[in-house]
Protein backbone atom coordinates (compact mmCIF):
# COMPACT_ATOMS: atom_id res chain seq x y z
CA UNK A 1 0.00 0.00 0.00
CA UNK A 2 2.86 2.39 0.82
CA UNK A 3 4.40 1.77 -2.60
CA UNK A 4 1.13 2.65 -4.31
CA UNK A 5 0.83 5.88 -2.29
CA UNK A 6 4.44 6.80 -3.06
CA UNK A 7 3.86 6.19 -6.78
CA UNK A 8 0.71 8.33 -6.71
CA UNK A 9 2.59 11.13 -4.94
CA UNK A 10 5.41 10.92 -7.50
CA UNK A 11 2.96 10.95 -10.42
CA UNK A 12 1.04 13.84 -8.86
CA UNK A 13 4.28 15.83 -8.39
CA UNK A 14 5.32 15.17 -11.98
CA UNK A 15 1.90 16.28 -13.25
CA UNK A 16 2.00 19.44 -11.14
CA UNK A 17 5.52 20.29 -12.33
CA UNK A 18 4.53 19.78 -15.97
CA UNK A 19 1.45 21.98 -15.47
CA UNK A 20 3.53 24.68 -13.78
CA UNK A 21 6.01 24.69 -16.65
CA UNK A 22 3.14 24.89 -19.14
CA UNK A 23 1.63 27.99 -17.52
CA UNK A 24 4.90 29.86 -16.92
CA UNK A 25 4.78 31.63 -20.30
CA UNK A 26 1.33 33.01 -19.43
CA UNK A 27 2.71 35.16 -16.63
CA UNK A 28 3.95 38.60 -17.65
CA UNK A 29 7.16 40.25 -16.61
CA UNK A 30 7.67 43.92 -15.77
CA UNK A 31 9.18 46.09 -18.48
CA UNK A 32 12.92 46.43 -18.26
CA UNK A 33 15.93 47.40 -20.30
CA UNK A 34 16.33 43.76 -21.36
CA UNK A 35 12.77 43.12 -22.64
CA UNK A 36 13.73 43.66 -26.27
CA UNK A 37 15.93 40.55 -26.19
CA UNK A 38 13.06 38.24 -25.22
CA UNK A 39 11.42 38.44 -28.65
CA UNK A 40 14.59 37.92 -30.66
CA UNK A 41 14.89 34.62 -32.51
CA UNK A 42 18.55 34.16 -31.57
CA UNK A 43 17.94 34.60 -27.83
CA UNK A 44 16.90 31.80 -25.50
CA UNK A 45 14.78 33.09 -22.65
CA UNK A 46 13.60 31.74 -19.30
CA UNK A 47 11.40 33.96 -17.12
CA UNK A 48 9.91 32.83 -13.81
CA UNK A 49 7.66 35.29 -11.95
CA UNK A 50 6.63 35.65 -8.29
CA UNK A 51 3.30 33.98 -9.07
CA UNK A 52 5.12 30.97 -10.52
CA UNK A 53 7.41 30.74 -7.49
CA UNK A 54 4.38 30.97 -5.19
CA UNK A 55 2.69 28.19 -7.15
CA UNK A 56 5.79 26.00 -6.88
CA UNK A 57 5.95 26.63 -3.11
CA UNK A 58 2.30 25.60 -2.75
CA UNK A 59 2.96 22.38 -4.66
CA UNK A 60 5.90 21.65 -2.39
CA UNK A 61 6.76 18.07 -1.74
CA UNK A 62 7.45 15.60 1.03
CA UNK A 63 11.03 14.66 0.28
CA UNK A 64 13.97 16.47 1.85
CA UNK A 65 15.11 17.57 -1.60
CA UNK A 66 11.69 19.08 -2.37
CA UNK A 67 11.61 20.90 0.99
CA UNK A 68 15.10 22.27 0.37
CA UNK A 69 14.04 23.48 -3.08
CA UNK A 70 10.91 25.16 -1.64
CA UNK A 71 13.07 26.93 0.97
CA UNK A 72 15.32 28.22 -1.81
CA UNK A 73 12.51 29.68 -3.94
CA UNK A 74 9.99 30.79 -1.29
CA UNK A 75 11.27 34.38 -1.17
CA UNK A 76 12.16 34.88 -4.83
CA UNK A 77 10.24 37.44 -6.90
CA UNK A 78 11.71 36.99 -10.33
CA UNK A 79 14.22 34.99 -12.32
CA UNK A 80 15.23 35.89 -15.85
CA UNK A 81 17.84 34.20 -18.02
CA UNK A 82 18.72 35.46 -21.51
CA UNK A 83 21.32 33.64 -23.61
CA UNK A 84 22.53 34.08 -27.16
CA UNK A 85 25.02 32.51 -29.50
CA UNK A 86 24.83 35.52 -31.84
CA UNK A 87 27.90 37.79 -31.47
CA UNK A 88 26.03 40.93 -32.59
CA UNK A 89 23.25 40.40 -30.04
CA UNK A 90 25.87 39.56 -27.40
CA UNK A 91 27.54 42.94 -28.02
CA UNK A 92 24.16 44.67 -27.69
CA UNK A 93 23.51 42.75 -24.46
CA UNK A 94 26.86 43.89 -23.09
CA UNK A 95 26.03 47.52 -23.88
CA UNK A 96 22.62 47.21 -22.16
CA UNK A 97 24.25 45.53 -19.15
CA UNK A 98 26.71 48.44 -18.85
CA UNK A 99 23.82 50.93 -19.04
CA UNK A 100 21.86 48.98 -16.43
CA UNK A 101 24.81 48.78 -14.05
CA UNK A 102 25.33 52.56 -14.24
CA UNK A 103 21.68 53.30 -13.41
CA UNK A 104 21.09 50.60 -10.77
CA UNK A 105 22.33 50.46 -7.21
CA UNK A 106 24.21 47.23 -7.73
CA UNK A 107 27.70 46.66 -6.40
CA UNK A 108 30.19 44.23 -7.79
CA UNK A 109 30.42 41.05 -5.78
CA UNK A 110 33.00 39.26 -7.87
CA UNK A 111 34.38 38.72 -11.35
CA UNK A 112 36.12 35.78 -12.86
CA UNK A 113 38.17 36.02 -16.03
CA UNK A 114 39.88 32.92 -17.27
CA UNK A 115 40.35 30.89 -20.43
CA UNK A 116 36.73 29.73 -20.20
CA UNK A 117 35.28 33.25 -20.36
CA UNK A 118 34.27 36.19 -18.20
CA UNK A 119 31.75 36.11 -15.37
CA UNK A 120 30.68 39.24 -13.50
CA UNK A 121 28.34 39.04 -10.50
CA UNK A 122 26.64 42.07 -8.96
CA UNK A 123 24.33 42.38 -5.97
CA UNK A 124 21.97 44.81 -4.32
CA UNK A 125 22.27 44.58 -0.54
CA UNK A 126 19.57 42.80 1.43
CA UNK A 127 18.59 42.40 5.08
CA UNK A 128 22.00 41.06 6.20
CA UNK A 129 25.40 39.97 4.87
CA UNK A 130 24.07 36.61 3.61
CA UNK A 131 21.02 38.05 1.81
CA UNK A 132 20.67 40.30 -1.22
CA UNK A 133 17.59 41.78 -2.90
CA UNK A 134 18.99 41.35 -6.39
CA UNK A 135 21.64 39.14 -7.90
CA UNK A 136 22.74 40.01 -11.42
CA UNK A 137 25.20 37.97 -13.45
CA UNK A 138 26.66 38.57 -16.90
CA UNK A 139 28.67 35.83 -18.61
CA UNK A 140 30.49 36.44 -21.89
CA UNK A 141 33.15 34.96 -24.12
CA UNK A 142 32.45 31.35 -23.29
CA UNK A 143 31.62 30.12 -26.80
CA UNK A 144 35.23 29.64 -27.79
CA UNK A 145 35.89 27.23 -24.95
CA UNK A 146 32.87 24.94 -24.88
CA UNK A 147 34.21 22.32 -27.26
CA UNK A 148 31.93 19.36 -27.78
CA UNK A 149 28.88 21.10 -26.30
CA UNK A 150 25.74 21.28 -28.41
CA UNK A 151 24.98 24.89 -27.36
CA UNK A 152 27.65 27.56 -27.35
CA UNK A 153 26.35 30.74 -25.70
CA UNK A 154 28.21 33.90 -26.58
CA UNK A 155 26.56 35.84 -23.71
CA UNK A 156 24.25 35.04 -20.80
CA UNK A 157 22.36 37.46 -18.53
CA UNK A 158 20.92 36.14 -15.26
CA UNK A 159 18.80 38.36 -13.01
CA UNK A 160 17.24 37.13 -9.77
CA UNK A 161 15.25 39.37 -7.42
CA UNK A 162 13.65 38.80 -4.02
CA UNK A 163 15.07 37.92 -0.61
CA UNK A 164 18.00 35.88 -1.88
CA UNK A 165 20.14 33.76 0.42
CA UNK A 166 23.58 33.67 -1.20
CA UNK A 167 24.36 30.43 0.62
CA UNK A 168 21.47 28.68 -1.16
CA UNK A 169 21.22 30.34 -4.56
CA UNK A 170 24.14 28.41 -6.07
CA UNK A 171 22.17 25.20 -5.50
CA UNK A 172 19.19 26.66 -7.38
CA UNK A 173 21.25 27.77 -10.39
CA UNK A 174 23.00 24.41 -10.36
CA UNK A 175 19.68 22.54 -10.46
CA UNK A 176 18.53 24.78 -13.33
CA UNK A 177 21.88 24.24 -15.14
CA UNK A 178 22.44 27.99 -15.63
CA UNK A 179 25.77 28.71 -17.34
CA UNK A 180 28.15 30.43 -14.93
CA UNK A 181 26.05 29.47 -11.90
CA UNK A 182 28.93 27.47 -10.46
CA UNK A 183 30.61 30.79 -9.61
CA UNK A 184 27.77 31.66 -7.24
CA UNK A 185 29.02 29.05 -4.77
CA UNK A 186 32.26 31.03 -4.51
CA UNK A 187 30.28 34.27 -4.15
CA UNK A 188 28.30 32.91 -1.20
CA UNK A 189 31.53 32.00 0.58
CA UNK A 190 33.04 35.48 -0.03
CA UNK A 191 30.14 37.34 1.63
Amino acid sequence: MNIINKNRKMNTRKLVIVMALAVLPLFTFAQSIFDKFEDMDDVSTVVVTKKAFDLMVKMGGDSEEAKEYVNMIANLNNLRVLATENATIAADMKAKVNTYLKSSKLSELMRVKDKEGNVKIYIKEGKDADHVSELFMFVEGISKHMGGEERKPEAVIVSITGDIDLNKISKLTSKMNIQGGEHLEKAGKKQ
